[in-house]
């Protein structure tokens, strides 16, 4: 009984060995990827060979990651990693939940010393300008959509990152606290499944609560024609862990009585006359349909009577929201921290600021490390 089982072992070490070999040449053979489709990353290429780079092992190194990136039908592996996953009960990979329909990131870790630096920057921005600020931290899905979570799933508290966030702010700074709206909805389209973003109408719903603080008066669906523009994006998360079965619809909402507006990204030098790019949708990455994605400083420009000037300072969960605010000011400055190098504060007198509005998520935020550097400002 042992020599067959020795043999079938012999011979399937054999199997396993050729195929393996086979997949090696064919990888050497078959022209480098630029880009993971399930992942939205670039791959590694085939690295240059030199005498340096063979002397401190970056050669290796590059190698390994080439062969982990480029190893053919990989795209297909992780879809089918996914599956496996699924049906053998697995919670979660890496920071990502496999929850109930859904994929839900989980709550990020904070970066103590560096939120710290920020809210000092952030007061002192604000107390200094003169100008009516307000500051709006959006929840992520793990907070609002918890029921959506794995069973037994073990989380932080991400409502009481939010809570000390806010409770150091100056309290000259308006808190546009969206929870609640966002809990007593919390059975609608709020998220993505497949994405960290919130969707079109959670953004919709926390404008309702912010245009009220800012005095823009009531807010109703009816003032938009809301267009499907996709139902097959996979977001972020879905390129963490490969999933095949999960799509997602985006929403925009145009004012019905739309103004001309021309968008400038200066960071880009392109110009615009929407904020939306249908671009976008033919690309993996179809969130950047809002503003064509993130850049250091977009300029909006509106044909209204508006006298307002609005600063907004922000992360990608604000790109959504954008399309709230155009009917309301005449112009919008919008800044993100990450992709911008230059003193925010020389904006509040040369475009004649007369509002500032912060808006992030709150997994970005509690990770950030621009802001304080963006505002000039160093923490006390």
């Amino acid at each position: 009984m042992k020599k067959p089982m020795i043999r079938f072992n012999k011979r399937l070490t054999q199997i396993l060995a050729l195929i393996v070999s086979v997949f090696c040449v064919l990888n050497l053979v078959i022209p480098d990827s630029d880009k993971s489709a399930v992942e939205n990353r670039s791959l590694q290429k085939f690295p240059s060979l030199s005498a340096s780079s063979l002397k401190d092992g970056e050669f290796f190194s590059e190698l390994n990651s080439w062969y982990s990136d480029q190893f053919l039908g990989r795209d297909q592996f992780m879809q089918l990693k996914y599956a496996v996953n699924k049906l053998t009960g697995t919670k979660q990979i890496n920071d990502v939940f496999l929850g109930k329909g859904v994929l839900i990131e989980d709550v990020s870790e904070v970066n103590t010393e560096q939120k710290e630096r920020n809210i000092a920057a952030i007061n002192t921005f604000c107390t200094s300008s003169g100008v009516p600020s307000y500051f709006l931290l959006a929840p992520n899905a793990v907070s609002i959509q918890k029921d959506k979570l794995p069973a037994f799933a073990t989380v932080k508290d991400q409502n009481q990152q939010i809570d000390d966030y806010y409770a150091k702010l100056d309290p000259s700074i308006q808190k546009v606290d969206v929870r609640k709206t966002l809990e007593k909805h919390k059975e609608e389209y709020l998220y993505y499944k497949t994405d960290h973003h919130w969707t079109s109408l959670a953004a919709f719903y926390s404008f309702q609560d912010l245009a009220s603080m800012m005095g823009l008066g009531e807010v109703s669906k009816d003032n938009y024609n809301i267009y499907p523009v996709t139902t097959s994006f996979e977001g972020t998360l879905a390129g963490k862990v490969g999933s095949v079965l999960l799509k997602d619809q985006i929403d925009i909402y145009v004012p019905k009585d739309n103004d001309e507006y021309i968008m400038s990204d200066l960071t880009n030098a392109t110009t615009s006359r929407s904020i939306y790019s249908s671009k976008a949708l033919e690309t993996r990455d179809q969130y950047t349909v809002f503003l064509g994605g993130n850049s250091g400083r977009i300029t909006l420009e509106m044909n209204n009577n508006s006298d307002r000037h609005l600063l907004l300072i922000k992360d990608s969960y604000a790109n959504t929201m954008i399309q709230f605010l155009i009917p309301y000011f005449r112009t919008i400055d919008i800044i993100d921290p990450r992709y911008y190098y230059e003193d925010v504060s020389n904006l509040l007198e040369t475009q004649l600021i007369t509002d500032v509005l912060f808006l992030y998520n709150s997994n970005t935020l509690m990770q950030d490390t621009s802001m304080a550097d963006c505002l000039s400002v160093e923490a006390e």
